[in-house]
């Protein structure tokens, strides 16, 4: 850190002095970058910025207009404060010296003892130079151990935790685009810091001197405290990194620990092959979180979503989930009305089915769901909405804040149809998606939960139905569930084990027939009709199969019951219907 004013007074050549602080108390922070002995009256225009000037007054002999003007070339200058030794020129600072110090805030100093400048400079100097050589000492170890970081393959993320640490401070690093890529704070907590929306505003500027064309570290600590410096790959600016609070002096030896921080984040990202999807990770992570219920309170949430570019205050809160799958029809997959006229025949033996790999490799795949993502994030700002969209196993989730009256479900299903369109271009493979209800902040959780139960639902339903929204699967909302451990399966089996063990041997089989009649509430004249067989054949096919499961098909307890295994074996055998 470098030396204050503060800490130069408590140094031995002026505690002998004895040196008296008159003016500025509240600035003795302020960093010393280097010390001159000054006694002309216009030497403002020749300082740069955190000097701390020693003088005798002979340079102040002229009148008090002269004095206060002094005083205020001198903060406006920058420098750090102002030594005056007493009795050549003065026998007590001059009020108007001291009156202009305390307005302008800058540390004004006496001497009550006549002393040696140059044994106060070579001091001081000393200790600057010290602190100086602990700071590229430092800077040169971060920078080894930030290199062995990144040949150890630590990634961006990890990168920035460390710099927290090293820092003591929150770090952000955010791409050009101004969404959020890392963060972490100096205890390791990960995410965007409270401060950042309020800091965001700061208008940075650019780091780059548009004359020498050089990339320079950047301090704007009027401004919320901030060290800061653009991040330039292969001569475009990618990003910045922001350390916050940093209690770093504004002098170019103190701005190199960032950096060299910055000159490791460039070449972490070179090394990474997926960097230019650095944005589209830290997406992920949140969507992540909040799918884990790790994301925080409804208010942190809607920060992080903002860092990344995503304001979900702006509307009704819906959750998508889009998944890939191969396009229905292909191969010479059968619609389910038909499959159901097969009656009595064979259905189709599951040797008969096309080979799973073509279906799209993994590294395709994740192309693809990219693509997806990225495409329906362009659709979403075509229509004014806002989304946080990312990644999560293998399907694209996506909050989406839809303004307006529109009915949510219609926009989705547009933002689902053009995104398909935009992202999907290998034959054979299309796009399906699950959406939630509309909910508060507080319930994204369970919006993703229902988005992600109704996008399993799409994935294995036939039709030409793109889109299939929770809120309208009916009895398949809780049997989607119960899918997901052995108690469906167990129900199926104590419903229908009779009749599948009997069709998997004899024909005629006999739960088409039974498919039939439930689906026609018992209406023996439309069963017989969609099964293409005569009413008596219909008759004797039922008392089959009421002898078999020892029921009565007619009763509606029974009727219920049967028709939640029958879509309960849809699921489990992956031919799900329409609800």
């Amino acid at each position: 850190m470098a030396l204050s004013v503060g800490e130069v007074l408590e140094l031995e050549p002026l505690r002998s002095a004895g040196a008296r602080v008159l003016a500025g108390t509240a600035n003795l922070g302020r960093p010393v970058r280097w010390v001159h002995v000054a006694e002309l009256p216009d030497i403002a225009h020749l300082l740069e910025g955190g000097e701390l000037l020693l003088t005798t007054g002979l340079g102040m002999a002229g009148d008090a207009a002269a004095r206060r003007r002094y005083i205020d070339e001198l903060a406006d200058a920058g420098a750090s404060g102002l030594i005056v030794e007493l009795g050549r020129t003065f026998d007590a600072v001059p009020h108007e010296l001291v009156g202009a110090a305390v307005a302008r805030g800058l540390p004004l100093v006496s001497l009550e003892h006549e002393t040696r400048f140059v044994e106060v400079t070579e001091v001081v100097h000393r200790e600057i130079l010290s602190r100086q050589y602990d700071l590229l000492d430092r800077a040169e170890h971060v920078s080894r151990e930030l290199a062995e970081e990144i040949l150890d393959g630590a990634d961006v993320a990890k990168l920035v935790a460390r710099l927290a640490a090293v820092f003591g401070s929150e770090v952000v690093f955010e791409d050009a685009a101004r969404r959020v890529v890392a963060a972490c704070g100096p205890g390791a907590e990960t995410g965007t810091p409270a401060a950042w929306d309020a800091h965001a505003l700061v208008v940075h500027g650019h780091s780059t001197d548009a004359a020498s064309g050089v990339h320079r570290v950047r301090t704007s600590a009027r401004a919320l405290g901030c060290t800061w410096v653009d991040i330039w790959i292969r001569r475009e600016r990618w990003g910045r990194l922001h350390v916050l609070d940093t209690g770093l002096g504004a002098g170019d030896v103190d701005e190199l620990l960032v950096d060299r921080a910055g000159a490791a984040l460039a070449l972490a990202m070179l090394s990474e092959k997926d960097a230019a999807h650095l944005a589209e990770r830290a997406s992920d992570a949140l969507i992540g979180a909040i799918v884990a219920g790790r994301h925080g309170s409804p208010t942190d949430v809607l920060r992080r979503a903002r860092s990344l570019g995503a304001d979900l205050d702006g509307g009704r809160l819906v959750a998508a989930a889009l998944d890939v799958r191969q396009a229905q029809g292909e191969h010479g997959a059968q619609h389910p009305a038909d499959d159901e006229r097969l009656g009595d025949d064979e259905r189709l033996g599951d040797d008969e089915h096309p080979a799973d790999d073509e279906h799209p490799a993994d590294d395709e795949r994740l192309e693809m769901l990219r693509a997806l993502a990225a495409a329906l994030r362009t659709s979403v700002a075509e229509r004014g909405c806002s989304a946080l969209v990312g990644t999560s196993g293998d399907r694209v989730i996506a909050i989406v804040a839809v303004p307006g009256t529109r009915p949510v479900g219609a926009v989705l299903d547009e933002l689902v149809e053009t995104a398909s369109a935009r992202a999907i271009r290998r034959s054979g493979v299309e796009v399906v998606a699950g959406a939630s209800a509309a909910g508060a902040p507080g319930t994204l959780q369970r919006a993703v939960e229902e988005a992600t139960v109704a996008a399993g639902f799409a994935k294995e339903a036939n039709g030409a139905r793109r889109v299939h929204h929770f809120s309208e699967l009916g009895t398949y909302q809780l049997l989607l569930r119960l899918a997901e451990g052995p108690e469906l399966s167990r129900f199926v089996d104590s419903e229908l084990r009779p009749l599948l063990e009997r069709d998997g041997a004899v024909r005629p089989k006999l739960v088409p027939t039974l498919r039939a009649y439930l689906k026609h509430a018992g209406r023996k004249a439309d069963a017989a009709r969609e099964l293409g067989v005569q009413r008596r054949t219909l008759y004797q096919r039922i008392a089959r199969v009421e002898a078999l499961l020892g029921r009565d098909v007619d009763d509606q307890a029974t009727r219920t019951r049967l028709t939640l295994a029958l879509q309960g074996l849809d699921l489990l055998s992956g031919r799900n219907r329409h609800p």
